[in-house]
């Protein structure tokens, strides 16, 4: 017979519990009972009946006894299946053995963990069934009813703090359950809030009754002590940087009420400099007037804060080396002065280049994505120097200014070269929140090859005279507004929490552009942590652009259509959006052959329609782009150790010529390897490509630089032209991206 244990639950001076445990173990030399015997069998279920107030999780982290269970819901997910078949597979799954004397114990934890949580009439039964080698163990519960909270009373509170107020923040009210749980998280929130307003000393005790058999009575007393003010803020160390830009990032000034989440947020926005190497922050007692005693009380419930700086080296140099499908080898140096003229002004140095090797390798694999034709395999470069300012009007508010030279690519859709500048300002509206207006005047031009076929189907600019025309260098001249909420936990490494982009770009006349546009993107993530080690991430991002026209022949000329530069439109497809596509692949594309190599018969109609039956592969694919774009990607995140991560994702995407079309994505599943470099995260990813036979315009490229189009599109089949093997068409499926960073 099973006598139940004892439990005591003060309602002050701690939560205790006494618990008196079912009987001894037997002695050494004793006969062990049939109980004892089934000791080592092996917990194949455990089941809790008749909970409703309390979930099964709550309950079960409240007891020692554990069921075998298995270690991951990801990669051992097939064989933890077999465990409901009565298999066990080693690797898979964590096993748990029976200990009556811990079952008997857990009854009496439950017990008291119900009576904390208001239930003081709850009773637990436990059993156990066995035949030596496995064993099911049960808890069955009888809740009883709550012992309600009668009356509560708050005595005590400032003029600062409304009652109301105080009593969301203590989160009980008359009529809850006397939960001492939720009473003592209520009280911590309680004396938080008043250490927010600059009750420094305030200290929330409480006292609970119950009738045996009834209600509750709980009083809670708020002793909020003197509300101090800031004294004196006392800078040391910022010979260097100079005082002025540290009080600018520290919230707190002299004669406000302190706050220690704005000490906080001070210490944060110190950090931030890379001019600050460390920044503590510690609170002193004021010096007392002359001939008064120490202490406290003689300083009118003042308190002085020290901010001590260590300055960060003022010059530094970084680089680095890396490699990705789409940039092949790339190449970034980096010179900075980190206190220029002092204010933590930083000055940097940037030049980067990439597509080294790509022209030797001929856009093989490894930089397979750089692009089909000789033009996209040369030299990229960006040459910059930024100039940051931290503070500008107040703390809230930093400039960013850059001058830049560049070669840019996209791979087969244009070369661009550019000479600019930008400068924005950033206006920092929460810890997490923040937006920016920037103006971004840019002398640009196309490579006439590059460009060409984009411009030729987009446009209807197929001779060579009109694509001289529409390629040269003119004024891109856009004025960009963003705003950026970042909620995560980690910036590289989320896993937990959420962040939301918004961007709407203009570009006009009266911005100094000769494009016109209006361009808006949103982009939405989040993070869901399932069990340690393995998350769950989500991403979508869409946007559309929408031009007015603009004249881009000589003034006077007749013609004149809508055009929008190139790279404002939306592209979709490579190791940033949906992974089954090679770069900017998804969507509107031309097939392009070569009138010299592949049709050098000269019947170009025969010509086309024989490369797609027999030879899909020489042509280039060159994306088009739209007006709209929309990609989502969902991602399972499995951390392996602290360098090694695997990804199983699912991506999709379109891209049309209006928000409405949208709605027909394609999927593409793939799985990725990550591994944590001092560069950043290095992945592997192999995505999977779904579609199947597409019917897509055609063009042939003569020697002299003219295109033809074709009049009726072609069959496209890169996958089941030849009806391959059914191996040989996955192969043909599989899309392979190597990059730095993750997805998203």
């Amino acid at each position: 017979m099973n006598r139940p244990a004892p439990v005591g639950l003060p309602l002050a001076g701690g939560l205790a519990l006494a618990v008196a445990l079912a009987g001894p173990p037997p002695l050494a030399g004793q006969t062990p009972t049939s109980e004892d015997v089934t000791r080592r069998a092996e917990v194949r279920a455990l089941y809790i009946n008749g909970n409703r107030a309390l979930s099964d999780s709550q309950l079960r982290a409240a007891i020692r006894t554990r069921d075998t269970e298995c270690k991951s819901l990801l990669l051992q997910l097939p064989f933890c299946l077999l465990r409901h078949a009565g298999v066990t597979v080693g690797f898979a799954h964590s096993r748990a053995y029976l200990d009556t004397l811990a079952v008997a114990q857990d009854a009496a934890r439950l017990r008291a963990y119900y009576n904390l949580r208001g239930y003081y009439e709850a009773q637990v039964d436990r059993e156990i069934r066995s035949d030596g080698r496995e064993a099911r163990v049960w808890f069955m519960i009888d809740e009883g009813p709550p012992t309600l909270i009668d009356s509560l009373v708050v005595r005590g509170l400032p003029e600062t703090l409304p009652p109301e107020q105080a009593s969301a923040v203590l989160g009980l009210a008359k009529g809850d359950p006397f939960d001492q749980l939720r009473l003592r998280v209520g009280k911590d929130s309680l004396v938080q809030m008043l250490r927010r307003q600059g009750y420094i000393e305030a200290l929330v005790l409480e006292e609970g009754s119950r009738v045996y058999g009834g209600p509750a009575r709980v009083e809670i007393d708020v002793h909020p002590g003197p509300r101090f003010r800031v004294g004196e803020v006392r800078i040391e160390g910022a010979e260097a940087l100079g005082e002025n830009v540290v009080r600018d990032l520290f919230p707190l000034a002299p004669g406000q009420y302190y706050n220690q989440e704005a000490e906080q947020e001070g210490q944060r926005n110190l950090f931030g400099l890379e001019a600050v190497r460390f920044a503590s922050i510690r609170q002193e007692d004021p010096s007392p007037p002359d001939g008064a005693a120490p202490g406290r009380a003689a300083a009118d419930s003042t308190i002085d804060l020290v901010v001590q700086i260590t300055p960060a080296a003022p010059r530094a140099a970084r680089g680095g080396v890396g490699w990705s499908t789409d940039a092949c080898v790339q190449a970034e140096s980096q010179l900075t002065h980190r206190n220029l003229l002092g204010g933590a002004r930083r000055l940097q140095l940037t030049a980067q280049l990439s597509n080294l090797f790509a022209g030797e390798l001929g856009g093989a694999f490894p930089c397979s994505d750089v692009g089909t034709g000789a033009e996209f395999r040369k030299l990229n470069y960006l040459l910059q120097t930024e100039l940051i300012l931290p503070v500008v009007f107040s703390g809230e508010n930093s400039l960013r200014a850059r001058l830049f030279i560049e070669r840019e690519t996209i791979p087969d859709v244009f070369i661009q070269e550019a000479l600019g500048a930008e400068i924005g300002i950033t206006r920092r509206l929460s810890r997490t929140m923040t937006a920016t207006l920037s103006y971004s005047p840019t002398y640009t031009g196309f490579g006439e090859q590059s460009a060409d076929i984009f411009f030729c189907v987009n446009f209807g600019f197929c001779e060579v005279e009109d694509i001289v025309t529409v390629t040269r260098s003119r004024w891109l001249a856009p004025l960009t507004l963003g705003w950026v909420w970042n909620r995560t936990d980690d910036p590289l490494r989320p896993t937990r929490g959420f962040y939301v982009t918004a961007e709407a770009e203009g570009a006009a006349r009266s911005t100094g552009s000769q494009y016109k546009y209006v361009r808006i993107v949103g982009q939405a993530a989040g993070f869901f942590e399932l069990e340690p080690g393995l998350v769950v991430a989500a991403r979508a991002r869409s946007g559309i652009v929408r031009f007015p026209g603009t004249r881009i022949f000589t003034p006077g000329a007749s013609r004149a259509d809508r055009l929008v530069h190139p790279s404002r439109r939306f592209f979709v497809g490579g190791p940033q959006s949906v992974r089954g596509f090679g770069q900017n692949l998804l969507g509107p594309r031309v097939l392009v052959a070569d009138a010299l190599e592949d049709c050098p018969g000269g019947d170009f109609e025969a010509c086309v329609e024989r490369l797609a039956a027999e030879d899909p592969g020489a042509f280039d694919q060159r994306p088009r782009g739209g007006d709209a774009g929309l990609d989502i990607s969902l991602e399972l995140r499995r951390y392996l150790s602290p360098q090694w991560g695997l990804v199983f994702f699912a991506d999709a995407g379109s891209v049309s010529q209006n928000l409405t079309e949208l709605k027909n994505v394609v999927w593409t599943p793939g799985m990725g390897l990550r591994f944590t470099s001092p560069i950043g995260s290095i992945r592997l990813d192999v995505g999977y490509n779904t579609t199947y036979a597409a019917e897509l315009p055609a063009i042939v490229s003569l020697q002299d630089g003219t295109l033809i189009q074709m009049d009726e599109p072609v069959r496209f089949d890169p996958f089941r032209f030849d009806d391959p093997a059914p191996l040989r068409e996955i192969w043909r499926r599989f899309q392979i991206h190597i990059s730095i960073g993750e997805a998203f």
